[in-house]
């Protein structure tokens, strides 16, 4: 069975690729800090040996532990602040979760590849707020 790490788990988009990943037999890990754009109401109906919930911040180091317990095929990466008045506000959270957090999550798999000689696919999902604006040239 593929195993999946998914960080942003408890937001809009993360739930509902939890959801189709469940459905499609994959084994689930859920990384997600649950800040003020997670609804982990959205994922309260899984009833599934198959899922994991981890409430923890992609900085954190523990995420090569969850590594190396679980050996996932993959990540997808869907945590990170994405509103723009916040990141106006605040713009250290961004930072922090965006940069930062990414970077950690690529030196855990990192990491991880030297250690057990086992390549890791990453899927980066972000929004507008994080890759820029979509110009219309076509």
């Amino acid at each position: 069975m593929k195993k999946i790490i998914v960080t942003g788990g408890n937001g809009f988009i993360g739930s509902n690729l939890i959801n189709f990943l469940i459905k499609k037999k994959f084994f689930i890990i859920n990384i997600d800090n649950n800040k003020y754009s997670s609804d982990p109401y959205l994922l309260k109906k899984i009833n599934s040996k198959n899922y994991r919930y981890y409430k923890m911040d992609i900085r954190s180091n523990n995420i090569f532990k969850l590594m190396t317990k679980f050996k996932p095929n993959a990540i997808f990466n869907l945590a990170a602040e994405t509103h723009v008045d916040r990141s106006i506000e605040n713009p250290k959270d961004f930072l922090n979760s965006n940069i930062y957090g990414t970077f950690n999550i690529l030196e855990q798999i990192r990491k991880y590849r030297k250690k057990f000689k086992k390549r890791i696919k990453l899927v980066h999902v972000s929004t507008d707020e994080v890759y820029g604006d979509l110009k219309n040239n076509f």
